[in-house]
Formats: C-alpha cells, sequence, structure tokens
C-alpha cells in the first residue's frame, strides 16, 4: 500500500468516525477506482451502502469481495460474506453458485474419497462487523487533522492494479467437507445449515462440560483449545472444530476461546440432522469428513505417533477399517495380547481392571486410541475395555501398526515409556491431556 493511499483510508476513516457517510464513501471509491484489489475497502463501501439503503448496490458490492475471496482460495471469508448478502437480499443466489461452481464435486456420493486440506495463503482481513452484522468494538479512527480532507491524492501517487484474471478450478484448494458435496448438497448447506458469528477476543465459543450443539469454522482469526486449563492446540483461518457434535451428543471434551476477535461459521446439529435425512450425499461426507479428522487429530496428539513421516501416516490411516461393537461386548481385555489398535469413531467405552483396588479410568469417547502401547510394545493389555453402549471403531491389526510405527526408529524411544505412563495412570490422576488434541 503506497503512503497516499493509506493517507486517503485514514481521511476515511475519520470520515466514517463523523458520520459523513456519503464523502466517506466517495474518499473509499477513488480507492477502489486505483486500487481494486483493497478487499477490505470494497467491504467497508458495501456496509456504507447498506446503511444508507442502498441494498442492491451492497448487495453488488459484497458480491464482487465475496467472489475474489472465492478466486484466491479464501473459500471460509466467501463464505461468510454469502451468509452478509443473503440477509439483505434472501432470494439472491448467484454468489453461492459461484462458490459452488469453484468448490463443490464434480462427482457422484458414491465416487467420493478423502478430501485433503490445503492451507491457503493469508488474505485481505476480513471485518467481523461487516461480516457477521455483530456488535464488535470498532477499532478507533486515525487521528488525522480536519485540513487534510483538502488534501487531494495526485494520479501519480495511485498505483493501479490490472484485474487478475480468475485462477483455474484444479489451482483452488480442496475444502474439507464441502468439496466432497454435489453442487445441490453444497447450496443446501450453505443456504440452509449455516450461519455466522462474531466473538470477541477473550470470550468462549464453546464450554467444556456443555451439550454438544454445533460445528464451526473458522472465517477469521484464531482459537485456542483447552482441557480443562491446559492449553492443547491452536486453530486459525480455515480450521474446523467441534464436529463430534454432529454424531454425537455427548457433553463438549474442552473449551474453545477466541484469541483474537473471531468470525466462525456455525452449523447447528439441528438443521444438518435435517439435511443429512433429505440428503444422502451429505451424510455420507460428514462421515467421511469425521474419519479423516479423527485420524488426523490421532497422528497429530498421540506422542507415540508425532514422530511419524508423512508417508508413514498415510500408510498407517490407509490400515484402518471400521468395526463395531455391540453394549458390554469386549474390545480388548486385560492380561492379553494387543491383536489390534483402535480409535473410537462414535459411542462410549468402559475402562476397568479385574481387581478393583487398582482403581478405575474415564470413559473413552469419539477420537480415543485403545490399545496402540500394548500393541506397539508387545506387552499384555494392561486393563480390559469394553463398550457401554453400540460403539463404531477404526481398527488396524497389531502386526501392521507394529510394522509402520516401529519402522521410524523416533517411535521406539516412546514406546517403553509410554507403556510405563499407561500402566500406572488411574481415575484419580485422569486421561492425560496431549498437545496438538483438537476434539472438542
Amino acid at each position: 500500500m503506497t503512503d497516499a493511499v493509506r493517507r486517503q483510508k485514514d481521511r476515511a476513516t475519520l470520515l466514517l468516525s463523523k458520520g459523513r457517510l456519503p464523502a466517506a464513501l466517495e474518499e473509499l471509491r477513488r480507492i477502489i477506482k486505483a486500487v481494486p484489489g483493497e478487499l477490505g475497502v470494497r467491504q467497508k463501501i458495501a456496509e456504507i451502502l447498506a446503511r444508507q439503503g442502498e441494498v442492491p448496490a451492497a448487495v453488488a458490492e459484497y458480491a464482487e469481495v465475496a467472489r475474489r475471496y472465492a478466486e484466491q482460495g479464501l473459500f471460509f471469508k466467501a463464505t461468510a460474506l454469502c451468509r452478509v448478502i443473503l440477509t439483505l437480499d434472501p432470494k439472491h443466489e448467484h454468489t453461492q453458485q459461484q462458490l459452488a461452481q469453484l468448490y463443490a464435486a464434480r462427482f457422484e456420493p458414491k465416487e467420493r474419497g478423502p478430501v485433503v486440506r490445503t492451507v491457503p495463503a493469508p488474505g485481505a482481513p476480513l471485518e467481523a462487523g461487516a461480516i457477521a452484522q455483530a456488535n464488535v468494538p470498532p477499532v478507533p479512527p486515525p487521528a488525522v487533522p480536519e485540513s487534510d480532507f483538502s488534501v487531494d491524492i495526485a494520479a501519480e501517487d495511485l498505483v493501479f492494479e490490472a484485474e487478475p484474471p480468475a485462477p483455474p478450478r484444479g489451482t483452488l484448494p480442496q475444502i474439507p467437507f464441502f468439496s466432497s458435496l454435489s453442487p445441490p448438497e453444497f447450496l443446501e448447506v450453505l443456504t440452509g445449515a449455516m450461519q455466522t458469528r462474531a466473538v470477541n477476543a477473550g470470550e468462549a465459543i464453546v464450554t467444556e462440560g456443555e451439550p454438544r450443539d454445533a460445528m464451526y469454522a473458522i472465517a477469521q482469526g484464531s482459537v485456542a483449545v483447552y482441557r480443562q486449563t491446559q492449553k492443547v492446540a491452536v486453530m486459525q483461518d480455515g480450521d474446523f472444530f467441534g464436529e463430534m457434535a454432529l454424531l454425537s451428543d455427548a457433553p463438549r471434551i474442552a473449551t474453545v476461546r477466541a484469541e483474537t476477535d473471531v468470525v466462525v461459521l456455525e452449523f447447528p446439529r439441528e438443521r444438518m440432522d435435517a439435511l443429512r435425512s433429505r440428503h444422502p450425499g451429505v451424510k455420507i461426507a460428514l462421515e467421511q469428513f469425521y474419519r479423516v479428522r479423527l485420524l488426523a487429530n490421532l497422528m497429530r496428539a498421540n506422542p507415540l505417533l508425532q514422530p511419524l513421516t508423512d508417508e508413514q501416516r498415510a500408510a498407517l490411516s490407509a490400515a484402518f477399517q471400521s468395526c463395531t461393537f455391540k453394549p458390554k461386548e469386549i474390545i480388548l481385555e486385560e492380561g492379553r495380547p494387543g491383536v489390534a489398535v483402535f480409535l473410537v469413531l462414535h459411542g462410549r467405552c468402559a475402562v476397568f481392571h479385574r481387581d478393583p483396588s487398582l482403581g478405575s479410568y474415564p470413559d473413552l469417547v469419539a477420537g480415543d486410541a485403545i490399545g496402540e502401547i500394548s500393541v506397539t510394545a508387545q506387552v499384555p493389555v494392561s486393563a480390559t475395555v469394553m463398550a457401554k453402549e453400540p460403539v463404531v471403531a477404526l481398527r488396524v491389526p497389531a502386526d501392521i501398526f507394529r510394522e509402520i510405527v516401529l519402522g521410524n526408529p523416533d517411535t521406539r524411544k516412546q514406546v517403553l515409556l509410554l507403556a510405563s505412563q499407561r500402566m500406572s495412570r488411574t481415575a484419580k490422576q485422569g486421561l492425560l491431556a496431549q498437545a496438538g488434541d483438537q476434539r472438542v
């Protein structure tokens, strides 16, 4: 940004602070004429137009900003603006259709495979107030003397930008869950099952122990995940959290708190359940998304698996296969060899000793791994694991798990230490919170 453009932005900000909307609008439009890529300025123009009651013009400006965000790979920022447009014009369809054309799947649900997330480069800032129409404290305007209003920017001071061509569709990132939906399903989720929410820095978005009622995606800002009082993960633009709410009504197992002013996309469970019942493809996409997310979390948060290379992680993830257990069915039995490693997808498992005096353990829930220490260290299972309710899990046989994990020399150093910790842990100590665990 040139000094000349910065000075003009400052004057527009001061005019806005004084309520002089038409004059501020004129200043901002001069900037856009010279620098079309200033998306933050375009958003401010749209906001002013909406405040002045010029709804069609405001919608057109918001739609242009959303298009540019979408073509830059900033999917969630574009999606958040879609919701703003729909509050102004509920019949608007063009912007959502553009997003579906760029990001929705181009194949039938039966052909879907796991979606790998590519993180786009950071783009222009997204203003929480402009997106969520929420009461976010304004940024104090800079001190600009009234005399500066009379200073015009010379044409030679402005750098004019050429309009870049739209990127090929294949260069855009694949968005988890969304890019597994067909265009009609994509539009249904966007218009019927999503809302925006602005959260101030320091506020909790979800709280440990509360009912699970929604999944979230971060459109702007960063959040921290806390298990009890321990900070275990940080997430930023484009990250999802709380997806277990769409498959389980168990209480939240972590608190998520905004570290900056945040705009999130919220997917309420009720709305998503309604969509899943009407669209089998949405159900398939969610289940695949859920599996990929839990496996990625296992690789990231389990200290035994953290040293694995990308190739080893991919091989291990591919080796997991689905299995189910009925209530009271034994998954692993104390004192017997570990036959497999399990990752709970849905349901709850009890963990206990034959000898009650040895204490008990907290229940295992979605995202918890079972048996990885006994399998890797080749020691007997230290406690019995039993399904308390119908359980869906992912299973990888012991020999495959050992071959992949012990193929990495760094993991061998962890095995005996972790085996000792696991066998000595009691319910009083509780389950250890692992850094990188993003389950909510």
